[in-house]
């Protein structure tokens, strides 16, 4: 009897439940909140590529000659807070249209060493008629997460855009 009626009271009692509770919810808390960082930064690596191919894009349609040097300074200016360095890959092509309206390289600057070794000029197709020309700028950003022992890996993004020179005629090679 004595021990069925201990035994009764030793259920009743709940003084460490809720430190139980927070000791079973914390891991899978800290986990979700890790997991939520990651993706925010990768979020942001991947608005950050878009952002600095079409600012680049524009700025280089701009100026006569677009300076690379100052392109490149300033996509790591868009890019901050995320590191730069080895990850960034800048590809700036001139390009005109010849008599047929078919893209042609005029010249190409390349910074980082993630760039293609060929340029796609079949996607500048449509995009200019005879004696016109554009500047297509392709930023490759190679991620990895601060957050080790993700479930994601690093990522490498990669965004192109294109500006006709806004003088006209496409300016000398920048680099």
């Amino acid at each position: 009897m004595f021990a069925r009626l201990a035994l009764s009271r030793l259920l009743r009692r709940d003084h460490g439940i809720a430190a139980t509770e927070f000791a079973l919810v914390l891991p899978l808390m800290v986990a979700a909140w890790l997991g939520m960082a990651q993706l925010i930064q990768l979020s942001e690596a991947a608005n950050k590529t878009s952002m600095a191919a079409q600012s680049l894009s524009d700025l280089a349609a701009q100026a006569n000659p677009p300076l690379f040097a100052d392109a490149v300074n300033a996509a790591a200016q868009i890019y901050a807070p995320l590191p730069t360095g080895s990850a960034l890959t800048v590809d700036m092509v001139g390009i005109t249209f010849n008599s047929g309206g078919t893209p042609t390289q005029q010249w190409r600057c390349t910074s980082g060493s993630n760039a293609d070794s060929t340029v796609p000029l079949n996607l500048a197709n449509g995009l200019g008629n005879a004696g016109q020309s554009v500047i297509m700028v392709t930023v490759k950003y190679n991620f990895t997460p601060t957050i080790t022992g993700g479930v994601l890996g690093p990522q490498t993004y990669t965004e192109r855009s294109f500006n006709p020179p806004r003088l006209g005629s496409l300016p000398a090679q920048p680099c």
